[in-house]
């Protein structure tokens, strides 16, 4: 059975998102994937070679902004617009839908990630904090059933 070598792109501001990417290694590894976290993602590890999964983990600040640990990624890769065609990836955007822009940080990658004509494998998971007191009860679930999908796309 063939493992994906996953990268979690990472966007936190208070730490719910980190979590929820931190379980998600534990988990992934568990299932067999090898999997790295990036807190502070650069382009030059995201687009490179061996790019096979990309797991976006971001949550939204502001009005809808991505957090600064995801920003310049984000920019860089809007600018260099590389077409990444062969790159699987998934999303879990965290937010809060008693902001206008719920989950913003999330739809903007969502959307970067398409026009640079990644395959996307599943739908997106959306985290509400006024619905969620653990984000993680939403996303362990979501996870299985992603890598399964993984395995077959």
């Amino acid at each position: 059975m063939l493992m994906a070598h996953i990268k979690i792109l990472l966007g936190t501001v208070y730490g719910n998102a980190q979590e929820v990417a931190e379980s998600a290694q534990t988990l992934l590894q568990a299932l067999g994937h090898q999997v790295q976290v990036l807190r502070q993602p650069a382009y030059a590890e995201v687009v490179t070679e061996d790019a096979d999964v990309l797991l976006v983990c971001t949550s939204t600040t502001g009005q809808g902004e991505l957090p600064d640990s995801l920003l310049p990624l984000y920019v860089e890769l809007r600018d260099r617009f590389p077409l990444l065609p062969d790159v699987r990836f998934g999303l879990i955007g965290l937010g809060d839908s008693s902001y206008d822009e719920f989950a913003g940080g999330g739809r903007l990658m969502l959307e970067l990630l398409q026009e640079l004509q990644l395959k996307q494998v599943g739908e997106p998971l959306w985290i509400d904090a006024c619905e969620t007191m653990n984000p993680w009860e939403e996303a362990e679930p979501w996870l299985q059933g992603w890598s399964e999908q993984l395995r077959s796309a």
